[in-house]
């Protein structure tokens, strides 16, 4: 399996799980149905559609595997937090992860993609041949 389709799998199930995380926060499906339910949906899958987007900017093999470790990486760790902060010790304010775990998510996302695009452009410019085995 190519890195870029094993990326598509972590992202969509980092999303799914922080979907079901909120699911398990609100204790049902009503909350969709309201447009602050779905705008806090929207925000908390968006840092997963950062990680997804990587596949289109990432063509070295080597990056894409970098990118991808970097991903599962983060979905694990925000998987743990978000166990941590709804099942192990909850509390009144527990919703606030909706709110500002994404947003940190996302902005270690856009600071671990420029960096890994720098290093894909000066790669390519110092003219260091690309991993083999991404096939």
């Amino acid at each position: 399996m190519k890195p870029t389709q094993k990326l598509s799998l972590v992202a969509l199930s980092g999303a799914i799980l922080a979907v079901c995380f909120e699911i398990i926060a609100a204790s049902s499906l009503r909350f969709l149905s309201q447009r602050a339910g779905l705008l806090i949906t929207l925000w908390t899958v968006m840092p997963y559609v950062i990680l997804f987007a990587g596949r289109y900017f990432f063509h070295r093999c080597d990056i894409q595997k970098q990118w991808l470790r970097f991903a599962v990486f983060e979905v694990l760790v925000v998987a743990w937090v978000y166990g941590q902060t709804l099942l192990m010790y909850p509390d009144a304010q527990e919703g606030l992860i909706f709110l500002f775990l994404p947003l940190l998510q996302a902005v270690f996302n856009l600071a671990a993609g420029v960096l890994l695009y720098w290093l894909q452009y000066r790669r390519f410019a110092k003219g260091i041949p690309d991993a083999a085995g991404c096939a």
